[in-house]
């Protein structure tokens, strides 16, 4: 049975009207991730929009470790804006940061805040995170969530940044032959184009190879439904494929700063040897 309610998620992760919602949905048999595509083929999804996007306040927030082989990036969630920008809350979420930065069984971990609350809190282990967090709602007066986290601990280095009032961050895991001020503009141009352009993988060869599969089929039925004969369709797709690529991945994408270039072009000619291992990008409300 499709019940309003899966109609109406299936329209905020889409962006799609609700008749097409529910047609999806009963094509697919109730299932959403069929449904989603079921829309994607028709080209009655908006591009890109994430599901479960949050509207909740808060911020990004990154902490690098002095020697740069740990890092940590996470969302703290608020209830309004205002509060996003006080500085206990601030406070709040270096605080979390440098926990989850100093406590070894944390080492490479990403989550959510459930996973940590327990923790005894590395400043103070008469008290967990929990009790930390409820604190600071005491305190300032709003509801806190520590959303997710990331935390990399890399035989590499470590670089964030965080754009602007803190809306949008990233951490990236890099290695380079050494720490020269030639590598620090290039992976700080390299995380402003992460900030920028939302890439999903580093290369070519890291894409997921369910994603790259599901992409592959989507834009093959695609095709048949354009009219494209059987006998062109791979070629088709593989010229499609190439656009995924520039823009999901990172190496692929025209760099920011010189179009005529890909991000692995501006790599390459800097001469610096840098290498990006991995990167995430924190969004607040992003998926």
């Amino acid at each position: 049975m499709i019940t309003a309610e899966m109609v109406k998620a299936l329209r905020e992760m889409t962006g799609a009207g609700m008749l097409e919602c529910k047609k999806a949905l009963e094509e697919a048999g109730g299932d959403m991730e069929k449904a989603k595509e079921i829309l994607r083929v028709k080209g009655l999804a908006k591009a890109d929009k994430k599901a479960g996007r949050e509207t909740k306040e808060g911020i990004i927030y990154a902490y690098v470790s002095e020697n740069r082989k740990t890092g940590v990036i996470l969302e703290l969630n608020c209830e309004t804006d205002f509060v996003a920008k006080n500085e206990h809350f601030v406070e709040l979420a270096l605080n979390l940061a440098k926990h989850i930065a100093s406590v070894e069984k944390n080492t490479n971990l990403s989550g959510v805040g459930e996973d940590i609350a327990n923790q005894p809190y590395y400043q103070d282990e008469s008290m967990s995170v929990g009790d930390l967090i409820k604190s600071a709602i005491a305190r300032i007066g709003e509801n806190i969530q520590l959303r997710r986290f990331v935390r990399f601990d890399t035989e590499g280095y470590v670089h964030a940044y965080v754009h602007g009032i803190g809306k949008v961050g990233v951490l990236i895991d890099y290695s380079a032959p050494a720490l020269k001020d030639e590598v620090s503009r290039t992976v700080q141009d390299v995380a402003l184009q992460i900030a920028a352009m939302k890439p999903e993988f580093v290369s070519i060869e890291s894409v997921d190879p369910e994603v790259l599969q599901r992409e592959k089929r989507i834009l093959t039925e695609q095709a048949r439904q354009e009219g494209k004969p059987e006998s062109i369709i791979e070629k088709v797709v593989e010229g499609r494929l190439r656009k995924f690529y520039q823009e999901k991945v990172l190496l692929e994408q025209a760099f920011i700063k010189d179009e005529k270039k890909t991000v692995g072009d501006y790599i390459r000619e800097s001469g610096t040897g840098l290498h990006i291992n991995r990167f995430v990008r924190f969004e607040v409300g992003g998926a």
